[in-house]
């Protein structure tokens, strides 16, 4: 099972995966790219099934440790509809090879896929996703109900091929050793200098394969004033020049979140950026002290988390049809409550109207022991709250990255 740690290095796919999806996808033949809007134009009817069918649920964000009692009790509410439902696992550049196969195979058995908007674009790119808004909204929830302006911004990022299930404000936070360090940074600025002159002792997991090193990546061209945070090629030279002079005095990057935890939690390193969710989770499994502080920025800016399910073409009408009524279904107030605790690190939910009082007791009362209930309450009210980067602009940042700043490693 991954953890929320796996979850959100998962939920990154790697520039080259995203980058060649995106490519194959615009040099298509025009022969083969109006076949592409013909497949599209054929909106397949949701037929109500007369036996129960099997589901198969592809988890690529980790996303099935706060979501799986969802599934089953759908299955206990419907057993006419839903017969067995099995589990799998794939890391996010894997799935779009997945899904490929059984489409090109004519045997399209996952029938529906979790994950970021790192699984959206390359799939999306291949055509491999049944398009859910607008083509089948009065199936849907009704979005204007449960989402406010920032869920709906990373509801787009889907591009109408996903239902968002997960949300939150992430981070950028920077997380801490206090019997080492008694005045933290707050700010890029404060914490070059600090990286100065305590060489070695800062250090990020590599952005393509770490949520807590994405997030901080993204983080910083609002925080230092860039012309342009959404365009990681012509609007981020402040932020290049920051990461280049910064690296001077990083630790060697770690490659995943979970790595870059381990050297935190055993004293290589004394200060690292953090997200909430590997914060809560990394704290109560042990993997870092459970005194260990966080601080935001100042001022903050906060990058929206969002995963969604995804539905793959070729999935037969009565799949379609329990498919989506499971969407559904899976964004009532009852359904997103139960998907927050402390062992999956999640404080909020997709669902607007849904707080930590809405949540079952014993995951409040996680929450109140991990989920450091006099910071991060007070902290989400703090800063504005942005989109991440779509696909293809965070590819383009992924291989920036990797040649100027993770190339460049001292």
């Amino acid at each position: 099972m991954s953890t929320p740690m796996r979850r959100r290095t998962r939920a990154i796919v790697t520039a080259t995966a995203v980058l060649s999806a995106l490519v194959l996808s615009a040099c298509t033949a025009p022969g083969a790219a109006q076949s592409q809007d013909k497949s599209d134009s054929k909106i397949v009817k949701p037929i109500k099934p007369t036996k129960p069918v099997d589901l198969d649920i592809l988890d690529a964000a980790g996303d099935l440790l706060g979501t799986k009692q969802v599934f089953e009790s759908f299955k206990k509410a419907h057993p006419d509809w839903v017969g067995n439902i099995s589990y799998e696992t794939a890391g996010a550049p894997d799935v779009t090879g997945k899904l490929k196969a059984q489409s090109l195979g004519g045997n399209v058995t996952i029938t529906m896929v979790l994950g970021g908007t790192g699984v959206v674009g390359p799939a999306v790119a291949q055509n491999l996703l049944v398009k859910q808004y607008p083509d089948y909204q009065s199936d849907l929830p009704d979005l204007s109900k449960v989402f406010d302006k920032p869920r709906q911004e990373l509801q787009d990022l889907s591009m109408g091929y996903g239902v968002m299930n997960r949300w939150g404000p992430s981070g950028p936070l920077l997380e801490y050793n206090p019997d080492k360090v008694s005045d933290p940074p707050t700010t890029p600025q404060e914490l070059l200098a600090w990286a100065k002159a305590h060489p070695k002792q800062f250090s990020y997991a590599q952005p393509p394969n770490s949520g807590s090193g994405w997030i901080f990546l993204q983080g910083l061209p609002y925080l230092l004033g860039d012309k342009d945070p959404s365009d990681p090629v012509n609007g981020w030279s402040k932020t290049w020049a920051y990461l280049a002079e910064l690296n001077k005095y990083t630790a060697p990057y770690p490659a995943s979140s979970t790595i870059i935890g381990q050297q935190f939690g055993s004293g290589q390193i004394t200060l690292m950026p953090q997200i909430v969710g590997i914060d809560i989770v990394t704290r109560q499994n042990g993997t870092v002290p459970p005194n260990s502080a966080v601080t935001t920025f100042k001022p903050q800016v906060w990058l929206g988390d969002g995963h969604y399910w995804m539905i793959p073409k070729g999935v037969s009408p009565q799949v379609l049809y329990v498919d989506l009524a499971l969407e559904k279904y899976m964004m009532t107030d009852k359904e997103q409550a139960a998907t927050m605790s402390a062992e999956n690190g999640e404080l909020t939910t997709a669902n607007k109207n849904v707080t930590i009082s809405d949540a079952p007791a014993a995951a409040q009362a996680g929450i109140q022991k991990w989920g450091r209930p006099d910071f991060y309450p007070k902290a989400f009210t703090q800063g504005k709250t942005v989109a991440t980067l779509s696909a293809a602009e965070l590819a383009k940042a992924f291989d920036i990255w990797n040649e100027k700043i993770g190339g460049a490693a001292q």
